[in-house]
């Protein structure tokens, strides 16, 4: 694999590898030392951030180099404030309200994650 990275980095100014879920097995955290940088990407409002933060010490654990964290499905429409919980997970059962979720203003500003 490091050989394949090396070839590319030669060949293309970026290159962009997608990975297993960083908590699921220990290749990404392999495949974190052999990249320049990596991005988490964290799914909006259903990722606990205890989860979040594992993710991130694996990451440092192995020296690799954190660029961002990247927060998906979130609905650019909403309008309000919205908090740091959920209360229910998708499926119905009753989550612990510790999760990630976008804060967004209703006076027409970008959302703030």
């Amino acid at each position: 694999m490091g050989e394949l990275i090396r070839s590319a980095r030669e060949q293309y100014e970026f290159v962009i590898l997608d990975s297993a879920p960083m908590l699921a097995l220990a290749d990404s955290r392999i495949l974190a030392t052999l990249v320049s940088g990596v991005l988490l990407v964290v799914k909006n409002a259903m990722i606990p951030r205890e989860q979040v933060k594992q993710a991130l010490f694996g990451i440092h654990s192995v020296g690799a180099n954190v660029i961002g964290v990247a927060l998906n499905r979130v609905d650019l429409h909403t309008n309000g404030y919205f908090d740091y919980h959920a209360d229910y997970f998708p499926d119905g059962k009753r989550s612990n309200g510790n999760f990630l979720r976008v804060l967004n203003s209703n006076r027409g500003e970008p959302p703030v994650c």
